[in-house]
Formats: C-alpha cells, sequence, structure tokens
C-alpha cells in the first residue's frame, strides 16, 4: 500500500488518525474484494478527511494465503464451548497447560453427574482455538454403550429443555443449579480466596498445583454454566415457538394495543432489578495472558465505580416497561383459554434460565486473579533460573518448559510471540467442517426470532439477538486499551464480548459482534440494557469502520451503513 500526499506537520503523533487509517484500511480491502486479489492500492486524503482511490495494480510477491483446514474429522467450531470467551489467537501456554486442565476438570463433572463421559476434541489452528462437538455418528454409540441408566439424565438435560423446559427444570436442571449455588460455588469462591495470599511466596510445584486445582475447578463450573444456564436458548426456542404460533398473528392484529415488542425477545430483556455489578474477577479474554477487569482498573488508578459506567441507561428502564406491555398484551389475547397457563410456566422457567446464564457467566473466571499471580510467579521464578528473559514470556511457553532446569527459551519464546502477534491480525472463519445439528439450531432460533429475511442491499446480516433498532457511529474495541475512547451513543463493534466488557452497554447505542449466538453474552446484557443487538455475522469488525454511521435493526439481525 502507497500513502498519499499526506506529511507529517510537526509533533510526535502519526500521519492518520486511527480513524483515518481504519478507513483507508476498509477502503483497500474493499478494492481487493472488487477484483478478486490484494491489490498495491495509491490514495489521497483531502483537507475534509475524505479518502480517495487513485490508482490500484494486483501485488506481486504476496504471502502465501493462510490454510484454514479442520484439525481432524467432522466440524470444529470457534464460537462453542469456551470459544466465545477466546476473542483472538490462544497463548502457547494458555493452550497447552489450562485448556487440557479445563477440559478434563469438565468431562469429570460430565461423568460425576450422568455417568457418560462425552469428550470434544479442542485445537489451536493458526492459533485461533476450536473445539469439536461429538458428531451424529459418533454420539448414539457414546450414548447407548455399556449401562442405559445415563440415558434418563442425558433426555433430560439435553433433549428435554427443547421441548418441554419445566419438565427438565423439574427433572434435572433445577437440582443441578441448586448443586451448583449451594456446594460448588462456595468451594470455588473459598479456592480463589483463600490461595490468593499464598501465591506470592509458594514454590514452583505449589504454584503448579494451584494452577492446576483452579483450572479444573474453572472446568467443572463450565459444566454447571453448559448445562444448567447453557438451557436457555433451548427454552428461547421453545418460547419462539408458542409466539410464532399462538401470540404473533393476534398481536399483529390488536397492534395498537401493543407497543413495538421486536419480537418474543422482549418477553426476556429488562429482567434484572439493577445493573449487572463490576466485578474484579471479570475477564475480556479467558487466555491468562490478558488482565483482569480488577488489574485494568488498578493500573488506571480506577475505583470500581469510577467511569459511572454502572448506572442503568434510560434504555434500560423502557426494556422493563417494553416487558411488563408485551406480557400483558400477551395474557390479555390468551385469556379465558387453556394456552395461558402454558404462555406462563413457558416464559417464567425461560426467563429464569436467562438470568442464571448471565448469573453463571459472571463467576466463571473467579479463578482468574489467582491464576494470573500464579503465572506471573512462576515466570519470575523462570526469569532468576534463566529460562526466559522477562517475566510476561511464561505465556509463550509449553506445559514441559515450566521447570527452573530447562535450558534457555527465549529463542523459542520470540518465535512463538512472533507468530501470535501475525495470527491476531487474521480472520478466522466460525466453522471449519460441515455445520452440525447444533450449528442449525442456532441458525433456525435466529430464523425465528428474525423480523424480515429481506436484507437491505450492502447490509451485514448476523443474528437478531436484542430487539430494538438504533443510529449511531461505530467504534471498533479490540481491547481493554480501547475502552476508555469509546463515547455516549456510539456502536459497539466488537470479535466479542464477555463479563469485563459490561460497563461499555450503558454507554452503547447498539452492540454487533463477530461471533456469539442468541446465548451469548452480548445477546442477554444487551437486552438488559434496552439496546439493539446483532451477533454472529462473521466479520464486522473487518468490515466496518470508526466513525462510519450505521443503522442497527436487531429485529431483522442487519447492520446498513448511512450515508453521512
Amino acid at each position: 500500500m502507497r500513502r498519499g500526499q499526506v506529511r507529517r506537520t510537526g509533533g510526535a503523533g502519526g500521519v492518520l488518525t486511527a480513524e483515518s487509517a481504519t478507513a483507508v484500511a476498509a477502503d483497500v480491502r474493499n478494492v481487493a474484494r472488487h477484483f478478486g486479489t490484494p491489490q498495491d492500492v495509491e490514495w489521497a486524503l483531502d483537507r475534509n478527511g475524505r479518502i480517495h482511490i487513485l490508482q490500484a495494480r494486483p501485488m506481486t510477491a504476496v504471502p502465501e494465503p493462510v490454510s484454514w483446514k479442520p484439525p481432524g474429522k467432522g466440524v470444529w467450531l470457534r464460537n462453542f464451548r469456551m470459544g466465545e470467551w477466546l476473542p483472538e489467537p490462544v497463548t502457547p501456554l494458555f493452550m497447552d497447560w489450562l485448556v487440557p486442565l479445563i477440559d478434563k476438570g469438565y468431562n469429570e463433572a460430565v461423568f460425576r453427574s450422568s455417568g457418560i463421559s462425552i469428550p470434544m476434541g479442542h485445537a489451536a489452528v493458526n492459533g485461533w482455538y476450536f473445539v469439536a462437538p461429538p458428531s451424529p455418528t459418533t454420539l448414539p454409540h457414546m450414548l447407548f454403550s455399556g449401562s442405559l441408566r445415563p440415558l434418563p439424565y442425558i433426555f433430560n438435560s439435553v433433549l428435554r429443555p427443547m421441548v418441554d423446559p419445566a419438565g427438565a427444570d423439574r427433572a434435572v436442571l433445577g437440582g443441578l443449579e441448586q448443586e451448583w449455588r449451594n456446594v460448588f460455588l462456595p468451594r470455588y469462591r473459598s479456592l480463589a480466596a483463600t490461595r490468593l495470599t499464598g501465591a506470592g511466596t509458594a514454590n514452583l510445584p505449589e504454584l503448579i498445583s494451584l494452577v492446576e486445582q483452579i483450572a479444573r475447578a474453572a472446568g467443572e463450573y463450565l459444566w454447571y454454566f453448559s448445562a444448567a444456564g447453557g438451557a436457555a436458548w433451548k427454552m428461547e426456542a421453545v418460547l419462539a415457538r408458542f409466539w410464532r404460533k399462538h401470540l404473533a398473528p393476534g398481536l399483529k392484529e390488536r397492534q395498537q394495543e401493543t407497543p413495538d415488542a421486536g419480537g418474543y425477545q422482549v418477553l426476556l430483556g429488562g429482567l434484572m432489578p439493577k445493573p449487572p455489578p463490576r466485578l474484579p474477577h471479570a475477564v475480556y479474554s479467558l487466555d491468562w495472558y490478558q488482565p483482569t477487569a480488577g488489574e485494568e482498573q488498578q493500573s488506571r488508578g480506577d475505583g470500581v465505580e469510577a467511569d459511572g459506567r454502572n448506572a442503568a441507561p434510560a434504555a434500560a428502564a423502557t426494556a422493563v416497561e417494553r416487558r411488563q406491555a408485551a406480557e400483558a398484551a400477551c395474557r390479555r389475547l390468551l385469556q379465558g383459554t387453556r394456552r395461558l397457563g402454558r404462555f406462563d410456566t413457558l416464559l417464567a422457567v425461560a426467563q429464569h434460565y436467562a438470568l442464571l446464564r448471565e448469573e453463571q457467566a459472571r463467576d466463571f473466571t473467579l479463578g482468574w486473579p489467582l491464576l494470573r499471580r500464579c503465572a506471573a510467579q512462576i515466570g519470575a521464578e523462570l526469569t532468576l533460573a534463566g529460562v526466559i528473559d522477562r517475566q510476561d514470556d511464561v505465556y509463550f511457553l509449553t506445559r514441559a518448559d515450566v521447570r527452573t532446569d530447562a535450558p534457555p527459551q527465549q529463542d523459542a519464546v520470540s518465535r512463538r510471540r512472533a507468530d501470535w502477534l501475525r495470527q491476531r491480525k487474521l480472520d478466522a472463519p466460525l466453522i471449519l467442517g460441515t455445520l452440525p445439528i447444533l450449528g442449525n439450531a442456532f441458525e433456525r432460533l435466529a430464523d425465528a426470532a428474525r423480523s424480515t429475511r429481506k436484507a437491505p442491499p450492502g447490509a451485514l446480516l448476523g443474528h437478531p439477538a436484542s430487539p430494538g433498532r438504533a443510529r449511531g457511529r461505530v467504534r471498533i474495541v479490540d481491547s481493554p486499551a480501547d475502552f476508555s475512547s469509546f463515547q455516549q451513543g456510539e456502536v459497539l463493534v466488537a470479535r466479542a464480548t464477555a463479563p469485563a466488557w459490561t460497563p461499555l452497554f450503558a454507554s452503547a447505542a447498539a452492540v454487533v459482534t463477530d461471533t456469539g449466538n442468541l446465548a451469548a453474552h452480548a445477546s442477554l446484557v444487551a437486552r438488559e440494557y434496552g439496546i439493539p443487538a446483532v451477533v454472529g455475522t462473521g466479520n464486522a469488525t473487518r468490515m466496518l469502520r470508526t466513525g462510519q454511521l450505521v443503522t442497527v435493526d436487531g429485529n431483522a439481525g442487519t447492520i446498513e451503513p448511512d450515508e453521512d
């Protein structure tokens, strides 16, 4: 890419602002897409900041394209299990040490609850985490081999929520929630809290033991999170079918009596009595390389409420009012019919599990402050031993290198760090292989939520995750470093969001993510704040640019670029 006639006028700043650089990159991608091959582009920037493409020629000496082949048989998903919490490539030590431990803790918890083991493959493809759920051909063998005793449990926890949510709650899921709340969660909190003070003085074997305890506990937590809170989207699907069959036609006829609900999702918004709390253990990414929210606040000298973003926006109150009005309209329509009782039962269980899912998401990373302290101390020990040069090089080791008698690893660390930095620039696909049954289920639920199947020309399409329509300027947010630049009324565009991102929702006009589905963090929190959300777009962070004016339609699942 060539620069036009742009000159530095003095000072230490760059030639281009971040917004202009992003706009140039977006225009160059459009040129390459038009010609079907990478282009050497010459451009200019006028006094008004408008970019002009002057000429384009095919590039020579283009690097070899990156291959995204599945690492094994079946389908591999980036947006499943831990994938939603990993919006960028994983560091080597996380993938080589923590991921197997979390996976082990998860599988052990599944076996204790159900009596069977359903392992899933996991791998890093070009540095990005992918997981392989059981295929339709292997799952029956896992379920029917050996004893048949686990089958009722699997039916009630996996399949029944899709047809009879209240029955699944009574049979299995309600008990799992109570076990998580009364037994496991206090134990996990105790492990995270009581060990925090000891990590700074522990020796290397003790630090390794702490890491393994926390990681396996996180895996056990992931089971409760997946089975109980993870049932929320299945229950939502049942509510969506009921809405479409028994409510939507009648509500349309009585439009004068009903606010613009935006579909069944209005019934699942505005459920929290107050905005979610800001928690020091919240994370931006599950990879322990990234600081926790508490560390970020401490480094900026912030208090927990310092930026004022935990206050409920006016839209959140509107979400409560819209939900209550929609509930009342539904009950008026069903009054005097047997379907009213069915509606109330479906609504109660769907709302309960939507709240449970977000509650469980908030405390999943209770152990991450301890993991970070352990990693820092391990890094210090290995630096003293001459294994690495700097403390934070520890994240670019493998598990086999975590010993004081290991040979110097700096060359390998430097190579892996460079690979990781390069991989962060890649557009990783959401799916490798053929879309599984699970993926189709999410697509069907998205279609049920979509107000129209016709997307405007030039619009990006994703899952309609939170109803409403909003217009605003895009702000691409890649990491916590970008949080302070986010302005009131902007459209938050990110690869994915996790609980540490929640404070930004109070200022956002709308939310758009590359990954996620209708059970993702962005979907559920956007509904609580009463703002539109479109998730699972695949590449919104690449196709949009900071400062661009867009309209986000959370009913249709579209993002339309506007003319300034």
